[in-house]
């Protein structure tokens, strides 16, 4: 019987971040970046060749001698400084965060077996964080559970993909369509999980149960 059944463990997150390995991008630079990048770098390559030039001072020989022991350390710190800098800042990159905020599932008033069920889910991307890109999924994963006796594992009767309107969008919709078979009835407690579309076989970051209504 249906009491029996073990209730849903409904997992309804008001924001989510992909398990998946984040990718990384180029981090781009404003032209004000830009202009303070080649000001450091000026500077950094003024010390490392007023170095150089001290060395060359000290070949004429004499008192100027003295001038190599400011030029060698002076050349050889800022040169090292300089190739350090424009390697760090030329492959500095940033991290690009799938995630998801303000989340929201519109389930409507439930499901009925052998009727089409409309969900739409509504989030938002969250604000990024300093050497991070973020951005919402492309897709989302929908199953349709079934769960029936305490013996049995759920069964999935319905799946699709939920595509996202507009990923730039301040709003994000995303919306798809499950169905039972007519089979599919008796009793048993239905609900509905969201997944990560590149990895389904992941724990789902949403489960949210169903009503089921009486056939018409």
């Amino acid at each position: 019987m249906q009491e029996h059944q073990p209730a849903i463990d409904e997992r309804l997150p008001e924001e989510w971040t992909s398990g998946a390995p984040q990718a990384t991008e180029r981090a781009p630079k404003s032209p004000a970046d830009w202009l303070g990048w080649l000001i450091a770098l000026a500077v950094l390559a003024f010390f490392a060749v007023f170095g150089f030039q001290a060395m060359t001072w000290a070949l004429a020989g004499g008192w100027q001698w003295l001038w190599m022991l400011v030029g060698l350390p002076v050349f050889a710190m800022f040169s090292v400084l300089t190739v350090v800098f424009v390697c760090t800042t030329l492959r500095e990159r940033r991290r690009v965060r799938v995630a998801l905020e303000n989340i929201r599932l519109e389930r409507g008033e439930g499901l009925r077996i052998g009727e089409p069920l409309e969900l739409r889910l509504r989030a938002t991307a969250p604000n990024a964080s300093e050497g991070e890109r973020t951005t919402a999924p492309v897709r989302l994963t929908l199953r349709l559970m079934k769960r029936g006796a305490p013996s049995l594992p759920d069964t999935c009767c319905d799946e699709t993909v939920m595509q996202c309107e507009d990923a730039q969008a301040a709003r994000l919709l995303y919306t798809g369509t499950l169905c039972t078979r007519p089979e599919d009835g008796g009793a048993a407690l239905w609900f509905v999980t969201v997944h990560e579309t590149d990895a389904v076989d992941a724990a789902p970051f949403l489960v949210a149960p169903l009503r089921l209504l009486p056939a018409r």
